[in-house]
C-alpha cells in the first residue's frame, strides 16, 4: 500500500532510472522563475517562486469576467448589467494583488541541493523570507495524492513535511518517484552525477573526488546500476573501491 496512506516518509532509495527528469543543459536558466538555476557537481538549485504566476492566473480570471460583464451589459438585456454585478471580480482581483505584493516582498524561494556536505535548503511560505538548511539525512518527504475539486484522486505529489515548523512545501506532482529517485542520487556524493547533459562537464572533476576519497561506498541503495561515464572510470572504481 502506498506511503500516503501509511503516512510514513519516502525512503531515501533511488528505485526509478532518470528518464523525465534527466538535466539537460538547456534546462539550466539562472534568474528565470520555476526554473533550474544551477546543476553542477556541487549544488543544484531550482527556483520556486510561484507567486507571479499565481498573480497572472488571478489577475487573468479577474479580466475574463469583467470583460463577460461588460459585453453583457451591452448586448441590450433589459435593464442592462446591475454596476453592483462587477463585485463579484473582487475576490480573485484581491488575491492577484496578494500574490503580487507576497512577489515583492519574498522574491527568492530556492531549493538548494549541496551534494557535498549533505544538505539541503528549503524555503517557508507566503511572505516568510526565510529559508531552512538541514541535513538531507534529516528530510522527511512524503507522498500524498492530487485530487480535484471534488477531491476525486487524479494522481500523486511528493512534499516536505516539516514538523518542526509545521508546514509543508510541494516538490513535483509529474513523476514524483522519479523525481524522488534523482534528488536521492544527487545527494549519494559517492556515486556519479545522474544523467543529464547539464553534469557532462562536470563529470570528471566529481569522479577524480571520489577517486581520490578511495570511491567509498554509496550512502543510498540503488535498485539499479549506476556506473561511471566511460567504461575505463568504472573499472578504476571497481579496482580501488570494489563495487
Amino acid at each position: 500500500m502506498s506511503s500516503f496512506w501509511k503516512n510514513k516518509p519516502l525512503e531515501k532509495v533511488i528505485r526509478y532510472p532518470i528518464e523525465y527528469h534527466q538535466i539537460h543543459q538547456e534546462k539550466v536558466k539562472p534568474s528565470k522563475r520555476l526554473e533550474v538555476q544551477e546543476a553542477n557537481d556541487l549544488f543544484f538549485v531550482t527556483n520556486e517562486t510561484q507567486a507571479l504566476t499565481a498573480f497572472w492566473t488571478y489577475l487573468s480570471m479577474s479580466t475574463l469576467c469583467f470583460f463577460v460583464l461588460f459585453l453583457v451589459s451591452l448586448s441590450g438585456v433589459k435593464g442592462g448589467f446591475p454596476l453592483k454585478g462587477y463585485l463579484v471580480i473582487l475576490p480573485t482581483t484581491l488575491i492577484a494583488l496578494f500574490h503580487l505584493i507576497v512577489f515583492f516582498l519574498v522574491p527568492v524561494k530556492e531549493i538548494v541541493l549541496d551534494r557535498i556536505n549533505g544538505k539541503i535548503t528549503y524555503p517557508r511560505l507566503f511572505g516568510n523570507k526565510e529559508h531552512r538548511t538541514i541535513q538531507f539525512d534529516s528530510l522527511h518527504v512524503f507522498e500524498t495524492m492530487t485530487t480535484t475539486g471534488d477531491f476525486a484522486a487524479t494522481g500523486k505529489k511528493i512534499r516536505i513535511r516539516d514538523r518542526k515548523y509545521d508546514y509543508t512545501w510541494d516538490l513535483e506532482s509529474r513523476y514524483p518517484e522519479e523525481y524522488w529517485s534523482f534528488m536521492v542520487w544527487y545527494m549519494d556524493k559517492n556515486r556519479p552525477l545522474p544523467p543529464g547533459t547539464a553534469f557532462d562537464s562536470y563529470r570528471k572533476n566529481d569522479f577524480e573526488r571520489r577517486k581520490a576519497e578511495g570511491f567509498p561506498k554509496p550512502l543510498y541503495p540503488s535498485r539499479f546500476e549506476t556506473p561511471e561515464a566511460t567504461t575505463a572510470q568504472q573499472r578504476e572504481r571497481k579496482k580501488i573501491g570494489g563495487w
